[in-house]
């Protein structure tokens, strides 16, 4: 996989627009992060398996996360060799415990001047109270509130940005629809996800009928429509549903209505109008696998019922969404293509480099 000579963003839409018109959606009164205390924040004398060579690495706990109980994380910092481009952040799937699997990603954007952090967390960060949980929008105060504390005490110049994939594409969709993400991030790469769109289309029984995925005409996708199912599969309902607190998580039987409710409550988009979609100084970009190979997972279902929210410039900085065919494995964009035969690592990566520039 080359990281040098990448193509002209010909294959992917980033409108990096100055916005003017109001608020298409208007900006909604955000949830309470909680916080990290830079004093009791300590370096390391070595970096945890998976993180990249030449960083430094710190210990530090987000507390006070309302409904949540304070949790540990380690994260890591690289610097370019020259004055900063900019800082990304890289936000890792599943319960986010692991370094990034895909160190290319960040090895290129250290050559072209970004700074790179990485982050770990002690315990899957979707859980509210140690391996148990009870609601997943709460829990999502940890990783927006460590965006903040990144802003505040580690990034120093030029754009401040953040790549996710998977679950970590769903912690960022949590930061922007209900933590006041939009006024910290200048730019986000959603890959494979946010996976906790609609949580309760994920395990409902009866399960729901399958989603359009860019459906003719919606704002922003490159490639044409496919259809995908919206419910959580093996070992991902397993996941939702311990996170969640409700272990029937699409178990076969019929969910409880307090369920469904429960479940509704904690999705990105959650039907009550108070999530905010309107984001005017931060860019974004999706990326999700198709169903060309017929290999493929809910990410792309769950990750519709929030790309379907953006639908006018008014409300972003930017906005693409890319299909992506010849996935490796289930959520496996950055091996895939897109519709104009460029290789998703590469379509990516020029998205990030040409999208991350300060507008706060």
């Amino acid at each position: 996989m080359t990281t040098k000579n990448l193509p002209s963003p010909v294959a992917v839409i980033v409108f990096l627009i100055a916005v003017t018109a109001p608020f298409a959606f208007g900006q909604k009164t955000a949830l309470a992060t909680g916080t990290i205390n830079p004093q009791t924040v300590i370096q390391l004398r070595s970096c945890p398996a998976g993180y990249i060579h030449g960083m430094t690495c710190y210990k530090g706990q987000v507390q006070a996360c309302p409904q949540t109980v304070d949790l540990g994380f380690t994260y890591g910092v690289k610097d370019p060799a020259q004055r900063s481009a900019g800082t990304i952040i890289f936000l890792e799937g599943g319960g986010g415990t692991y370094g990034a699997p895909e160190p290319d990603y960040a090895e290129t954007y250290l050559q072209h001047g970004f700074q790179v952090v990485y982050l770990t967390w002690d315990q899957d960060w979707e859980y509210t109270n140690g391996n148990t949980g009870k609601s997943i929008k709460s829990a999502a105060c940890r990783p927006a509130t460590f965006l903040q504390y990144v802003r505040q005490h580690v990034y120093t110049s030029g754009g401040m940005c953040a790549q996710g994939a998977s679950a970590g594409a769903g912690a960022l969709g949590y930061a922007l629809a209900w933590y006041g993400g939009g006024s910290t991030l200048d730019h986000v790469e959603l890959l494979s996800g946010p996976v906790f769109g609609d949580i309760e289309q994920g395990c409902i029984v009866p399960n729901p009928r399958n989603l359009t995925v860019c459906s003719s005409g919606q704002y922003g996708c490159d490639g044409g429509s496919w259809s995908d199912d919206p419910s959580y599969q093996s070992p991902n309902q397993r996941m939702v549903g311990e996170w969640s607190g409700f272990q029937n998580c699409n178990s076969g039987a019929k969910t409880a209505q307090s369920a469904n409710s429960a479940w509704k409550a904690m999705s990105i988009v959650d039907g009550t109008g108070n999530g905010s979609f309107s984001y005017p100084q931060t860019s974004m970009a999706g990326w999700l696998c198709s169903n060309v190979d017929k290999e493929h997972n809910n990410s792309a279902a769950q990750a519709q019922y929030f790309f379907q929210q953006f639908t006018n410039h008014s409300q972003t900085a930017g906005f693409s969404l890319t299909r992506i065919d010849h996935c490796l494995g289930v959520e496996g964009v950055t091996q895939g293509v897109t519709p104009q035969g460029v290789s998703g690592f590469d379509a990516i990566s020029t998205s990030m480099l040409a999208g991350c520039i300060r507008r706060h």
